[in-house]
């Protein structure tokens, strides 16, 4: 009976069920899992590397798990690059950018304990871009509309607490792929007006303005304007309508 190999590429405390083989660089300190134990289930087999070398034959597994991994890595395109070159299929998430910049913007922490190092979205369902995620660049923000509403949203509330006002599609990039997909690693944010390519605002509002009209959410949503009721202004001002925040 044909048997599936299933590859996790830092699988942290919990591993993906069916997952046949792990791979990951930290075994000990586990730092950049959250201080959690490292757990490998019985069926499994654990190998300690880098997912940007990593150390299989080509086309060893059938499918590649890689969740909240890539915005870590320093050279996502040979991260990427592996990940093809091993797999025939996968599934890569991360914290989408309007989490991760939403949290950043108040984030007194010291930026060299920041282990996220990029902004990781799709614009297209073959195209994984990443764009850095520094200090310098956590404040920039596109001079386009949803670029502008962004700023101002963010602004009018604290985003550590409002997160939890928010559906977890909302705050993940979720991208499935089979045999290849392209890399797009940006050195800066990019102003869509000025440059004449898409920035990630676009997908942002759109993330945004979904959760605002997800009914199975209404409670949580209704209370997002009463709590930050600045946020309500802000949807105004740019004719951002959605069913609970208007």
């Amino acid at each position: 009976m044909f048997s599936r190999r299933v590859l996790e590429i830092g699988p942290g405390h919990n591993p993906f069920a069916g997952v046949t083989h792990l791979l990951e660089r930290d075994i000990a300190d586990g730092r950049e899992r959250g201080g959690n134990a490292l757990i490998v289930p019985t069926a499994a087999k654990l190998i300690v590397g880098e997912a940007t070398v990593l150390p299989f034959a080509a086309i060893s597994f059938d499918f590649v798990y890689a969740s909240h991994v890539l915005e870590h890595v320093e050279d996502p395109t040979a991260a990427c690059r592996e990940i093809m070159r091993v797999g025939k299929a996968g599934y890569i998430e991360t914290p989408s950018p309007f989490l991760e910049q939403g949290l950043a913007l108040r984030d007194e922490t010291s930026p060299d304990h920041w282990f996220h190092r990029w902004f990781v979205f799709s614009l297209s369902p073959r195209l994984l871009v990443f764009e850095p995620k520094s200090v310098e660049e956590v404040r920039k923000f596109c001079s386009c509309p949803d670029g502008q509403f962004l700023r101002e949203f963010y602004a009018s509330l604290d985003f550590s607490q409002a997160q939890h006002f928010f559906r977890r599609s909302s705050k993940t990039t979720v991208f499935y792929w089979k045999t290849s997909f392209q890399v797009e690693v940006r050195d800066h944010q990019v102003d869509c007006r000025k440059e004449g390519r898409p920035c990630r605002f676009a997908g942002m509002r759109k993330a945004l303005i979904a959760n605002c009209n997800d009914v199975l959410r209404a409670g949580r949503v209704r209370r997002l304007p009463r709590q930050f009721p600045k946020s309500k202004d802000v949807f105004r001002k740019y004719g951002q309508s959605s069913l609970f925040v208007r």
